[in-house]
């Protein structure tokens, strides 16, 4: 059941994954299966084209929770943290290929449409991307299909056809995911002392969390830790924080095991009515209306028909 696989996989905090890409090359393309250890709610410098081949489930990126199915494509912008859970399937407890999976820097991209100003009509794509995007539509499929087409190419055509389906995906209809200025996506934010920042919000969200006291521990006034923060993050601390917190308290009103109550106090409210009130900022309805809705869609995927490629 869905609700089982979300608590299987318990989120928590984002994983910093450190791409090891050959210098020899522009970008890193790889397939890999699922479950595996890069498979985690993880996020990363660099931009991602991820596209899922086989099986249905549950995929999040930054605050966005949505369902995905085969031919799912989408991209996402520098240190958004994402994730892809298929739901279980006894008959195929791993599922090879899962995913093929296209990395480059944004910092090679930018080259590349300084000297090739032709390149400039990603620039919207790229801008969007901060909040990552799902392609829809038969250009989207196409570029599907070169994605998975360049596992078979040499070098050189690997980097043409790269090309070929950034050019393709600005002129695909897409639509953003995570909600605009969703944190993470600042340079700098792959930096030891910022990664330390993030993972300690991550991990103590559910806590009494004072600004000051992170500045403290990292050797700063809280007016500098402040402007660190917003530096890092593209938002102000109290502002990230929120967003956390209400991230997770959607995870878990998608799980429908707890009260709304009991979540409130767990992601690290002492008030009901300002979460409700936070919330109601956030998501455009209450956290009651929310969990109805969720409730409703999942009600409606376990009745559809899924035919597997």
């Amino acid at each position: 059941m869905i609700a089982a696989q979300l608590n299987d996989t318990r989120l928590g905090a984002p994983v910093f994954e450190s791409i090891s890409q050959d210098p020899k090359f522009s970008f890193y393309w790889h397939c890999h299966d699922f479950p595996a250890p890069i498979a985690r709610w993880n996020y990363h410098p660099e931009y991602e084209l991820h596209l899922i081949r086989y099986s249905q489930g549950h995929y999040f990126v930054g605050d966005y929770i949505g369902r995905f199915e085969p031919g799912n494509l989408v991209l996402v912008g520098p240190n958004i943290p994402h994730a892809w859970f298929s739901d279980p399937d006894d008959a195929r407890p791993v599922i090879q290929g899962r995913d093929v999976v296209l990395q480059f820097k944004g910092e090679w991209l930018e080259h590349m449409m300084v000297l090739c100003p032709e390149l400039n009509c990603l620039s919207t794509l790229i801008e969007d991307s901060a909040q990552g995007v799902e392609f829809k539509g038969d250009e989207a499929q196409r570029c599907a299909e070169l994605l998975v087409l360049m596992g078979e190419q040499d070098n050189a055509g690997r980097l043409l056809t790269m090309l070929s389906i950034l050019r393709r995906l600005s002129q695909c209809d897409y639509h953003t995911l995570a909600s605009h200025g969703y944190g993470l996506n600042a340079q700098g934010a792959s930096s030891e002392q910022v990664d330390a920042v993030l993972r300690y919000v991550h991990d103590h969200f559910h806590e009494e969390l004072r600004m000051s006291t992170l500045a403290a521990q990292n050797g700063m006034t809280p007016s500098t830790f402040s402007r660190f923060f917003k530096h890092a993050t593209g938002d102000t601390f109290v502002a990230f924080l929120r967003r956390i917190r209400i991230g997770h308290a959607c995870r878990l009103l998608l799980e429908g095991r707890q009260s709304i109550a009991d979540i409130c106090f767990q992601v690290g409210y002492n008030n009901l009515s300002n979460f409700n009130r936070h919330f109601r900022e956030q998501k455009g309805m209450t956290p009651r209306q929310y969990q109805q809705q969720t409730a409703d869609l999942a009600e409606g995927f376990r009745g559809s028909e899924f035919v597997r490629d």
